[in-house]
Formats: C-alpha cells, sequence, structure tokens
C-alpha cells in the first residue's frame, strides 16, 4: 500500500481510466475557475489505495467530490453549482439536484465509455443531529469537518484533484489522512471517528458490517463496544417511540438492509451483524440461531430452482424470513416501520394464520389434488415461508407441489372435449378440472385414458 507522502496526481491518474481521469480533470478545471478546492472523497479514495499496485485505469462506478469554498457562507451551494457547470460540458448526463443536503448527482446512463457511472458532488459540510439517529441538519464547513463526519476512518480520506501539478513535489501529495485512515487500512480494522457515532446513526454497525464481509476487515476493539453501549442505553427504542412519525432510523435502517441482503456476501455479512446484536435496532427481541440460517439456507436454494427469472426480490424475502422470527404480533408492526411493500407487509401479517392451516390439513391429505387444491390459495413466496419452517415432510410436500403438481393439467383441452361431440359451455371448467384431478391422484395417464375417462363420467 501506498504511504501518504509519495501518493499524487500522476499515481492517481496511473489508476484511474483514462475517460474517468478526463472527467475529473474537467471538474476540477471548474472548481479552480472559481476558487474552490474540489476532493475525491469516501469509498474511492479507500478502493485506489486498497487496489494492487499493477491494477490500473480502474473505472469505479460511484464517486463522490466534496467542494471546499473558502467562504462558508458565500459558497454554500458551491457543490450544485459544480455539478451545474460541469453538466454543461456533459449535457447528455443526467442531472440531479438535493438542494436539502446541498449536493447533486450526475449519472452518465447510456455514455458507450461510461456507461453507468454516478457522480455525486456535495458542498464540504458538518452535520448535527437533532436528536439519536434523527436525519441530520446540514450546514457548509470545511473538508475536515467534512471527512469527520463519516462512518469509517477507512472511508474519512481525500484525494485533493485541485492540486498543482506544476509546483514542486510536495504541493503534488494529494492524500489527505486526519484521522488515521491509513494505519486502519493497513492494520485492516473498522474505527468509527467517535464515541457517539452509534447514537447519532445506528445503521453505520450495518455498514461496517459490509465492509468487514467484503474486504475481509474486522472491528476495532473500542469501535465494538461504542456500539455495545448504544445499544444497552436503550437509546433507538426510545428513540423510535419519540418520534415515530419522522421515522428517519427506519428508512435508513431498510436501505442498509437492502444493501446487506442483496450483496453476494451477504451470509458473511448477516452473521456478524448478529454476532454484534445490532439485530436489536430492528427489533429488541430479534436475534438469529443456527436453524435460522439453516432456513434462509433452504431459501437460497429454493430461489435457485423455483425463481430462476428473478421476479422475485431475493432480498426482501431473505428479510421476511428473518422477520419471521418475531412474535406474530410483532411481524406486521416492524414491516411497516421499515417501509416493505404492502404484499410482505400483508404476507407477514397473515403467516402465522397460513402456518396454523397449511401443515395440519397436509397432514391429513393424502391425494395429490388435495393438496393442490389448497396450496394454490397461497402465493409462492407465503409456501417458501411455511416450507422453511416447517418440518422435513411439510417441506417435502411443498417443493413436490412446486416441482411436479402445480404443473400437471388436463391432457384434453376444449378442442378436444368439441372433438368428442361436447357443445362448449360452462360444463367444459368442470370437465377439465375433473380430468386434471384425475390426473394428479393417477387414475388417468394417457389420452386415450382422458378420453375414456370422459365417456365414463
Amino acid at each position: 500500500m501506498r504511504s501518504p507522502i509519495d501518493f499524487n496526481l500522476q499515481q492517481l491518474q496511473d489508476r484511474l481510466a483514462p475517460q474517468l481521469w478526463e472527467v475529473l480533470i474537467q471538474a476540477a478545471a471548474l472548481a479552480k475557475q472559481q476558487c474552490w478546492h474540489l476532493y475525491l472523497v469516501g469509498g474511492a479514495v479507500r478502493d485506489l489505495l486498497l487496489a494492487s499496485a499493477d491494477n490500473q485505469h480502474l473505472l469505479i462506478p460511484d464517486i463522490d467530490l466534496a467542494v471546499d469554498g473558502l467562504d462558508r457562507i458565500a459558497d454554500a451551494g458551491a457543490g450544485v453549482e459544480l455539478a451545474k457547470l460541469l453538466h454543461q460540458l456533459y449535457p447528455s448526463v443526467k442531472l440531479d439536484v438535493h438542494g436539502t443536503f446541498k449536493t447533486a448527482a450526475l449519472l452518465w446512463e447510456n455514455d458507450s465509455l461510461l456507461a453507468g457511472l454516478s457522480i455525486d458532488i456535495a458542498t464540504a459540510r458538518t452535520e448535527s443531529y437533532p436528536y439519536p439517529a434523527a436525519n441530520p441538519i446540514v450546514s457548509a464547513s470545511s473538508i475536515r469537518q467534512d471527512l469527520y463526519r463519516r462512518d469509517f476512518t477507512i472511508n474519512a480520506m481525500a484525494l485533493r484533484l485541485t492540486a498543482d501539478r506544476s509546483a514542486p513535489t510536495p504541493q503534488t501529495e494529494i492524500l489527505l489522512d486526519l484521522y488515521g485512515g491509513l494505519a486502519d487500512l493497513q492494520a485492516q480494522q473498522l474505527r468509527v471517528l467517535h464515541p457517539n457515532s452509534f447514537i447519532d446513526d445506528p445503521t453505520r454497525i450495518y455498514r461496517g458490517a459490509r465492509f468487514a464481509a467484503r474486504l475481509g476487515f474486522h472491528f476495532e476493539p473500542q469501535t465494538i463496544g461504542y456500539f455495545q453501549s448504544a445499544i444497552a442505553s436503550g437509546i433507538y427504542q426510545q428513540t423510535a417511540r419519540a418520534h415515530a412519525k419522522t421515522p428517519a432510523l427506519q428508512t435508513r435502517l431498510k436501505a442498509e438492509l437492502k444493501y446487506l441482503l442483496q450483496a453476494k456476501y451477504w451470509q458473511a455479512a448477516l452473521e456478524l451483524v448478529n454476532e454484534l446484536g445490532a439485530l436489536q435496532c430492528i427489533h429488541p427481541t430479534l436475534t438469529l440461531n443456527r436453524d435460522v440460517f439453516h432456513q434462509l439456507s433452504l431459501l437460497e436454494r429454493g430461489l435457485r430452482r423455483f425463481d430462476p427469472d428473478r421476479d422475485f426480490a431475493s432480498w426482501q424475502l431473505r428479510l421476511e424470513a428473518i422477520l419471521a422470527q418475531l412474535a406474530p404480533a410483532d411481524r406486521q408492526l416492524v414491516a411497516l416501520n421499515l417501509q416493505l411493500p404492502a404484499e410482505s407487509i400483508t404476507r407477514l401479517e397473515n403467516l402465522a394464520e397460513a402456518e396454523s392451516i397449511v401443515p395440519a390439513l397436509l397432514a391429513d391429505y393424502d391425494r395429490p389434488s388435495q393438496i393442490v387444491k389448497l396450496l394454490r390459495q397461497y402465493d409462492l413466496p407465503t409456501l417458501i415461508l411455511i416450507a422453511l419452517r416447517g418440518n422435513r415432510a411439510i417441506r417435502r410436500q411443498i417443493w413436490r407441489y412446486f416441482t411436479v403438481w402445480m404443473h400437471v393439467r388436463s391432457l384434453l383441452t376444449g378442442k378436444d372435449l368439441q372433438k368428442l361431440g361436447y357443445k362448449p359451455g360452462a360444463q367444459f371448467r368442470q370437465i377439465l378440472d375433473e380430468l386434471t384431478i384425475a390426473t394428479l391422484d393417477g387414475e388417468i395417464s394417457d389420452r386415450a385414458a382422458a378420453e375414456a375417462f370422459v365417456t365414463r363420467f
């Protein structure tokens, strides 16, 4: 890994894809014209420092830039202004402005060289929290304060893009590491910047778990202590009750859960979250044991087999399987707080009733047609949840329904019935249903037997 002394603009240029470097240089030139400093900040800096020396021409898809103006009041909207100026150079890209947080985003949606590139530009800012876990109040500030408001030290470094390349060598040193992020990268550890970090935003523990699983890092011991103290204080539950109508925490929590549960390394991240007791941020009683992780493994197998086209949001079904561990009375409330889609809320609300009906009836049924009539009343995700949480016999019957029985159809069609001399009418549906039942139950197995069945009955 490079030291802060020998990381300069030339080395940054060598690391980045030429088309991305060109955009950043254009942005830096525009910032210089306004007498602003421009910094590359956040995860891109971390990933550039972690990349191996021979890993060149990186096209990082998510770029965060911070503008540090000399006049804090006059330059409060510098980030948005710079984004608008850059948009004039790239008029085909999409520009979104978020005035509340003094940020703007440029998205290269259909560019042949930069497709999918997203650049967020913000005024360097500080944040204050009116109460624990609230949305922050933002005000313009310096790059030092901007970095201090971030989650972990490894994400609190910056690369100055407006450094003078023609100046003596010291001026080309561009890495700004005020809080020991480089040392933590080298130690492969995650460390928060201040003791109240998890009071301000408890979802940082979920973000940290993702970083740990993705990078192979560990939490620094004092950071774990800060989080455990925040959990033990009960501040999250108190905040949720006091500010139920402004659920800032729940909104961020849902976003972090989605990022975690849709990542390739979601299982390792979830195991770490569970080990740290961080699921208490969702509900005070929520914890996962080996049986639950086994259920989640079964869910993966089920999704691969029964939803190959990915019609269902896999992260959402994983979350539903997790929330199903709560007491039935708590499932719907937590799903509502997390602002899950209506179908998820309804599914979790009705799961207890379905679990009381379906297994009991399946234990009594011995004909496939009875099982099909019962199970087709429920959607596929509900049946998956019942199967995951049921015994092996119940799971086998539902799996058989998915793989075989739900696909069985009558061996004859309406046209076949007309050829046999029947006139079209309401009785066609009854005849075809009876043929399907007989096929399911093994009473008929080929076309000749189906025609004989119709003639006989």
